[in-house]
């Protein structure tokens, strides 16, 4: 099957967002799909050598193919506008910096969508839109538990273009704690993967304070790595497809600063239930979403069965 993954206007840059499509490109390909990743800009990604085809196209034409799958808001228009006949929408997150609401629920309209998270697909639903969950599976290979000494650090992820990524939480909730605190973009910036495996295998907790994601990558990459999870409770920070409360992570009222301090220190002076939170979720994000081969194969099949 010949999948024009569709980047008009959207692109490929240094973020996890773009990580995760080249992934999954990459793993697509494997499987023995031709994969071709298009967009009007030169990819700026420079974290790995991407072993999927990138190409750069003029205008909004994009090649022929099976399938096409637009990856953003700015690439429904062209992807609509293709002759291939079956056409998706892989939705991966809420991008209000994009377009409003209302806007965003009519591009929704004009594809077959697939989401990756359940907040997306609840989102959807409320809309009357019908969509199906595929998660873009994990890279367990990658990111692992080295099973060494951890200083009290916590971390979390740098972000200041968003402000629902709230890194200044983070800022405020190591002060309160008053343990040590590196952040994922900041110490860590350029990210091949065992410079990331290796920045999580130094934390002790991993705090997600984002209150806008589709399915939120980072704390998924921590607890592979053997790191427990504190995460906020908004409806849309994109960990509800694998945070319970209380057995696989440690939830704390989205903003409440001293509730996420008292989450921290609760990990860090219980070893216990640390290693029962990491335990709890690995078996959780292997069971419920999967290796990238495995979740890769359901999204060519059912991509295919169209």
């Amino acid at each position: 099957m010949k999948i024009i993954i569709n980047l008009h206007n959207v692109g490929l840059g240094n973020n996890g967002g773009s990580r995760t499509l080249i992934r999954c490109a990459e793993v697509l390909s494997e499987l023995g799909n031709t994969v071709i990743m298009c967009s009007n800009h030169k990819s700026k990604y420079t974290w790995h050598k991407i072993k999927s085809e990138v190409r750069v196209i003029h205008s909004n034409k994009v090649p022929n193919g099976d399938v096409i799958i637009a990856t953003g808001y700015k690439s429904v228009k062209s992807t609509v506008r293709s002759s291939i006949k079956r056409k998706f929408y892989y939705i991966r997150g809420f991008e209000l910096w994009q377009a409003s609401e209302k806007d965003l629920v009519k591009s929704y309209k004009s594809l077959n969508c697939i989401v990756n998270s359940s907040c997306l697909y609840d989102f959807l639903a409320k809309n009357k839109i019908n969509s199906k969950i595929m998660f873009a599976g994990l890279d367990f290979d990658m990111y692992y538990d080295k099973h060494i000494d951890r200083n009290p650090v916590i971390g979390g992820l740098f972000h200041k273009k968003h402000k629902t990524k709230k890194h200044d939480h983070l800022i405020d909730i190591s002060n309160e704690c008053g343990f040590k605190l590196e952040m994922l973009g900041r110490e860590c910036k350029n990210r091949p993967f065992d410079e990331i495996n290796n920045f999580y295998n130094r934390l002790s907790a991993w705090i997600s304070t984002s209150e806008l994601e589709g399915f939120h990558n980072p704390p998924t990459e921590a607890a592979m790595a053997g790191v427990p999870v504190i995460a906020n409770d908004s409806a849309r920070g994109g960990t509800s497809d694998y945070v319970i409360p209380n057995k696989t992570a440690l939830v704390y009222e989205s903003g409440n600063i001293k509730e996420a301090a008292r989450c921290v220190s609760s990990i860090i002076n219980d070893p216990d239930l640390s290693k029962r939170l990491v335990c709890n979720m690995q078996e959780v994000l292997r069971s419920k979403i999967g290796d990238r081969e495995r979740c890769m194969r359901r999204f060519s099949d059912y991509i295919g069965s169209f």
